[in-house]
């Protein structure tokens, strides 16, 4: 393809091997992306593997992408060097909002009310999300507010296990399980909190700029890129990883502090119209893209 096409430019995102293809095809800019922060392995620890990986990128790639802050330190930690690296928040077009009649519609569906207050989590269903975090935070919630709903969406491998651990602390009737949605914007525009509980990987969550879009607060685990995206009672609250009972106060706190509530949804919307959304997010890639080419336009 290289080859047929003759780029000027190749981004390859992760890849390392159409990285190599274009070294090989002499395309002078090739760009790779560092989408998500995992820790590292113990082996990865060691700074000749840092150096090893640093090295590849560095004679592969003429430069990188960081999706967030936390991606671009995990590019320096790898060896990388910072002034090959640009970063470009992630942005997401808005959801569409919907109309009062069309939410109470999907209220019906799912059974809920108005009076209800609703926590969706929008993440594929693997351990590094966090779901048994939030699960034990319902838990707690339902302790004190029965009228808290809880919304499941996504699927993955832990579907299973995170259905029988809702059995095991009773919240069945409080918590539903939608699969995988190819739209989510009716279970967005019934949302009264977005929470992202990860604790293993996470740069610039697209669920989390979709939710502002509408102005929904987010509570969010204080790993990686969240706490860039979400700053404490300005936009949402933030939660240490993995501790189901200071979720549980957020989600109460949100709740119970309408002036708070209204406060972050307003900062939500805001942040999102000035930072999170696709047109900002496009414009800095073609800033990126023009300066790139005229680097190597020789």
């Amino acid at each position: 393809i290289i080859n047929k096409e003759r780029p000027d430019i190749v981004h390859s995102h992760a890849s390392l091997s159409s990285r190599i293809a274009a070294s090989t095809m002499r395309v002078s800019s090739r760009i790779f992306t560092r989408h998500s922060v995992f820790e590292p392995s113990e082996f990865m620890k060691i700074p000749l593997a840092r150096l090893a990986v640093g090295m590849a990128n560095h004679l592969f790639s003429t430069a990188a992408v960081a999706v967030s802050e936390s991606a671009e330190q995990d590019l320096i930690f790898f060896c990388y060097p910072k002034e090959k690296i640009t970063t470009v928040i992630n942005g997401s077009p808005p959801v569409r909002l919907l109309s009062e009649s069309e939410k109470n519609l999907i209220r019906e569906r799912y059974g809920i009310s108005r009076e209800n207050f609703v926590i969706s989590i929008f993440a594929r269903l693997e351990e590094y999300k966090g779901h048994k975090t939030l699960l034990k935070a319902a838990k707690i919630c339902k302790r004190y507010y029965p009228s808290f709903r809880f919304f499941i969406v996504g699927d993955g491998a832990l579907r299973g296990e995170l259905e029988a651990l809702c059995r095991e602390l009773d919240i069945c009737g409080s918590v539903h399980f939608t699969g995988f949605c190819d739209d989510v914007a009716p279970i967005f525009n019934i949302t009264d909190v977005n929470v992202n509980c990860s604790f293993g990987t996470e740069t610039s969550s697209l669920a989390i700029s979709e939710g502002m879009s509408l102005g929904i607060p987010a509570v969010v685990s204080d790993y990686g890129g969240n706490t860039h995206m979400v700053k404490s009672a300005v936009n949402g609250l933030i939660f240490p990883q993995n501790d189901a009972d200071a979720l549980a106060m957020a989600l109460i706190r949100l709740y119970r502090d309408a002036k708070l509530y209204a406060k972050c949804s307003a900062g939500a919307l805001r942040r999102y119209r000035d930072e999170f959304n696709d047109r900002a997010m496009t414009e800095k890639m073609m800033k990126f893209y023009k300066a790139e080419y005229l680097k190597h336009k020789k």
